[in-house]
């Protein structure tokens, strides 16, 4: 089912993190991945679920359902771009990777309309893959 939004149906979402939200990420990213000098799991696992939810859930997936139509473009079109941003910054097509767990943060953002809720199971899902990656066990 292909359905809009009402206009307001996301009022009070933080338009003004946009260009902060994504200036900051990109002094993060050109700075090799550290933020004031803080390890890449803190980066990880605060300063980029925020960030990017602010610039790619609150800004760009909430233009889209306001201004572009229905709920399933607006979630596909936001994980691509996501996926997209993350093999510009990286360098590496496998970066891609990450529009399949963007959409199911999508579908969050859908239903509950928070981006706390978004911001919280992406910070999850960063856990989730550095604990993999890393080798780390409970």
């Amino acid at each position: 089912m292909n359905r809009t939004l009402p206009h307001d149906a996301a009022a009070g979402a933080p338009r003004a993190t946009l260009p902060l939200g994504t200036l900051a990420l990109l002094a993060a990213l050109a700075a090799g991945g550290t933020l004031l000098g803080a390890p890449h799991a803190w980066l990880l696992l605060g300063v980029a679920p925020l960030l990017e939810e602010a610039a790619f859930r609150a800004g760009l997936h909430e233009a889209l359902l306001r201004h572009a139509g229905g709920l399933r473009f607006a979630n596909l079109a936001t994980a691509l771009a996501f996926g997209a941003a993350h093999v510009a910054a990286r360098g590496d097509a496998w970066a891609f990777a990450v529009a399949g767990p963007a959409l199911a943060i999508g579908l969050v953002y859908e239903h509950r309309r928070r981006l706390r809720d978004c911001v919280m199971l992406h910070a999850a899902m960063n856990a989730a893959w550095l604990a993999a990656a890393t080798g780390w066990r409970p």
